[in-house]
């Protein structure tokens, strides 16, 4: 069964209030409103928000009609073309604020499209109405007031009912007239009803991914996002916009810039930094987190960039936006604007901090919503790139946000609102190695004009499984179109060419507890007259490229002949990384060589995402893709096998969520022995639901941590049959 809940007739005891001719009451004619119905489930099925499970807001999209039904006593006193529906939103609504919105027979509103009411039936004192809203309401809470006079015209003065519950307009992605339409019902099913979702994370040759539960049609998601719109003092005609209401939400998701947002972002390698809140590898949907937040409105610790993601998608989809989380890999963070990414190292081998500001981070991951752009001139509506994730303030609000950035105009290199400027260098900027020269100058022994906007990646539609749109941020790598649209009129700062040319790469060891091995290779294309060295540095790192812990530092020294190719081999030992690993298991790797005559530096960077176990989900026996009968109780058994030769997992804590299958939980598990593995049980019910996609289906998502692993996860799907 939908969602949805019975139609609500409520009396006009409830709030009688007298008219406006209170000196001749005794002569009014006796018309009363006996009740009022705003028929619930069947306005809610017609709009599509009949799976929201607030109780106290009638949930509608703008731009359709919605039907109700007033019972009035002594109706034969009753001009019913005179009834008026009232919404009004906030405190000393007026029409001239966009606040007050009145829909009267035969009216017109004062303002943009019209509001409209007409008589669909009246039998015996029962009247139905139709309201026909426009496509560019102000998306909020309103308080209805139905407005009846007492007798054939409005000199007689008139009865006020008064709803105690609100009635919420969102955007409208089925409506061809509102801003955020899609035409796709393939695509809406994905982008609004969805309830789960993958984001994909690791690095560019090694992915995994977060499974997210967003929950947009729980009572806490409406909830926190009337309470943002209303928070951030959002106007009428800013309400009317879906441009001006994502970055509203986009600023809200975030409170790194002090706006009393709902989460506190942090990037850090050692554990103890997230003792007094909940690390973002812990995290596993959207619904825990804007319960925290709602309970005392007070920013939630912690959060990374998925966590920003999945929040942004959840709040975005409850509004009617069509959104989905975007990956991009190898995402440059350009501190500068200047569309490259510049890394300093002196001749000890040592990067310079203070003149390295810019990054690449592993992955990263942002928010697309759907929308028309009319504030641009061109043809840049479509889907847009939003970010809530804090990392610089933003030109248009000095505030720690990105977009709505037209995507089509990023691939074209246009600089325009919002920080299009940002996100063209995360896809696409070059990677510029600065060696300092033995006179102290810097010369830029190395370039990359590929290595940057990689597989960015985002869920397909209807299935779990990757789509690849890398193609809409930018044209094809080399191409003049990508080279012209990036580079913008800019000069271009040629790498030195030296007498060697290196490469390096990972070649053995992927899984956590593996050794890693690292190829290098020379290759004399002109005479030299001295050895070349070679130096590894590992060290642990943060996603976002933040380098943490000195590992180790390798040095060997080749002696090649002219014109030939030399290699050299690095090994970094499980029993060497273990220890200095931090929140997330990353390693990176920076290659260094050198040759002395004639001079000549090279650099490269190599990031390693350690592969960790997956959680492995068996459901009623039958694996972790099955069909059940809605309301029969099944059991499920999590797996968890450890990859460690010589070390114990300990303090296993294992969270389990699922819409529809099982309410929050956790559970506490045993030790893991090394190489040994360990099952937990527990039991879900799956409930009939309304549309997700094609198929009706629901995730299962298990996350766990222990003291030496943390991010393991694993997701099931159930596809619910009568």
């Amino acid at each position: 069964m939908p969602r949805g809940r019975r139609s609500r007739r409520t009396t006009a005891r409830s709030n009688p209030i007298a008219g406006r001719n209170r000196r001749n009451r005794e002569t009014l004619p006796t018309v009363s409103i006996k009740s009022v119905d705003l028929l619930w489930n069947q306005n809610q099925e017609k709009h599509e928000t009949d799976s929201f499970e607030s109780p106290n807001h009638l949930v509608l999209r703008r731009g359709f009609t919605f039907d109700f039904i007033i019972e009035i006593s002594n109706h034969e006193g009753l001009n019913p073309d005179l009834v008026k529906l009232e919404l009004r939103r906030g405190y000393r609504a007026r029409i001239s604020r966009g606040t007050l919105f009145q829909a009267i027979c035969g009216g017109k509103s004062r303002r943009h499209y019209q509001w409209k009411m007409e008589v669909v039936s009246s039998t015996n004192g029962e009247v139905r109405y139709r309201v026909h809203t426009p496509p560019d309401v102000p998306v909020g809470s309103y308080r209805c007031h139905v407005r009846v006079p007492l007798g054939k015209n409005k000199s007689k003065g008139e009865r006020v009912w008064e709803d105690k519950k609100e009635i919420v307009f969102l955007f409208n992605p089925w409506n061809k007239d509102d801003s955020v339409y899609l035409p796709n019902e393939r695509e809406r099913n994905e982008y609004i009803n969805n309830e789960t979702g993958l984001i994909w994370a690791g690095t560019h040759d090694s992915t995994f991914t977060w499974p997210w539960n967003f929950a947009q049609f729980e009572v806490i998601s409406l909830e926190t996002v009337l309470y943002m719109l209303d928070s951030w003092r959002l106007g009428s005609d800013a309400r009317r916009s879906p441009i001006h209401v994502t970055r509203c939400l986009a600023n809200m998701v975030n409170n790194n810039d002090g706006d009393s947002g709902t989460l506190i972002g942090l990037w850090s390698s050692n554990d103890d930094d997230y003792a007094d809140g909940t690390s973002p590898t812990s995290w596993s949907g959207s619904e825990a987190i804007l319960t925290q937040y709602m309970s005392d409105k007070k920013p939630v610790r912690y959060a990374q960039c998925w966590v920003f993601g999945g929040t942004l998608t959840t709040v975005l989809r409850t509004i009617g936006i069509p959104s989905r989380p975007v990956t991009n890999f190898e995402s440059a963070h350009d501190a500068d604007f200047n569309r490259a990414i510049d890394y300093y190292f002196d001749r000890n081998d040592k990067m310079i901090e203070d003149k390295s500001n810019d990054s690449i981070w592993n992955y990263h991951v942002w928010v697309e919503a759907w929308m028309t752009r009319p504030d641009l001139d061109g043809d840049y509506g479509g889907w847009q790139a939003v970010d809530a994730t804090p990392q610089e303030l933003s030109p248009h609000s000095r505030t720690m946000v990105v977009g709505p950035a037209s995507i089509q105009a990023i691939k074209d290199g246009k600089d325009l609102k919002y920080d299009n400027e940002f996100v063209i260098a995360e896809v696409n900027a070059d990677i510029k190695y600065h060696v300092e020269k033995s006179d102290g100058s810097f010369s830029v022994v190395s370039r990359h004009e590929t290595k940057v906007g990689k597989h960015i990646s985002t869920k397909a539609v209807g299935r779990n499984s990757r789509e690849d749109v890398t193609s809409h941020y930018k044209y094809p790598e080399g191409s003049a179109s990508e080279r012209a649209a990036l580079m913008g009129g800019r000069g271009h700062e040629e790498e030195e060419k030296g007498a060697v040319s290196f490469s390096a790469k990972l070649t053995s060891g992927r899984r956590i507890g593996e050794d890693l091995t690292f190829g290098v290779t020379a290759k004399i294309d002109s005479p030299i007259s001295s050895n070349i060295n070679v130096t590894a540095v590992f060290e642990t790192t943060t996603y976002t490229g933040v380098v943490g812990k000195e590992i180790k530092k390798s040095k060997s020294i080749l002696r090649p002949n002219n014109n030939a190719t030399v290699d050299v081999t690095f090994v970094l030992k499980a029993t060497e990384y273990r220890k200095h690993l931090g929140e997330q298991p990353l390693i990176s790797v920076t290659i260094l060589g050198y040759v002395e005559e004639p001079e000549q530096a090279w650099v490269h960077k190599i990031p390693v995402n350690l592969e960790l176990p997956e959680l492995t989900i068996n459901i009623d026996g039958k694996g972790d893709d099955v069909k059940l009968k809605s309301g029969r109780t099944v059991s499920v058994k999590v797996t968890l096998k450890n990859p460690l030769k010589n070390e114990s997992l300990t303090n296993v804590t294992l969270h389990i969520e699922g819409t529809g299958l099982i309410g929050a939980r956790t559970l506490k598990s045993a030790n893991v022995p090394s190489n040994g593995s360990i099952t937990n049980s527990f039991s879900i019910t799956p409930r009939s639901y309304c549309r997700v996609s094609e198929r009706n289906y629901l995730t299962l998502i298990v996350t766990g941590r222990c003291n030496q692993l943390k991010g393991l996860m694993g997701t099931g799907s159930v596809e619910v049959v009568p």
